[in-house]
């Protein structure tokens, strides 16, 4: 039976903005609510790792999926040949989608 490849999640400098960004707007306002949060989209990230198939293909020719850890969605690419997977944005359900340009530039 075959072993199943655990890939490395990796976050981008953007993503780990992004988290940062979440955390001082939540914390703001309910630092309890922050840490949970923080902590849910750390574990969902992590979870990446053993099952990067997980989340919706977002666009296929290039690889990018998202994880939805409501109300926020992790936009993420899977490097195969490098057996690791690229956190590239974290984005509140209500904005606007991020490009590929963007994904690719921040």
């Amino acid at each position: 039976m075959a072993q199943a490849v655990t890939f490395k999640a990796v976050w981008t400098e953007p993503a780990v903005c992004d988290l940062d960004r979440i955390d001082r707007h939540l914390r703001r306002r309910n630092p309890a609510a922050a840490d949970k949060i923080g902590e849910a989209i750390l574990s969902k990230a992590a979870l990446l790792a053993r099952h990067p198939q997980s989340g919706a293909v977002w666009e296929a020719d290039n690889g990018w999926h998202f994880l939805v850890m409501r109300p926020y969605k992790i936009f993420y690419r899977i490097l195969t040949t490098e057996n690791m997977i690229e956190i590239s944005h974290i984005r509140h359900g209500a904005r606007a989608l991020p490009s590929i340009d963007d994904l690719l530039t921040d």
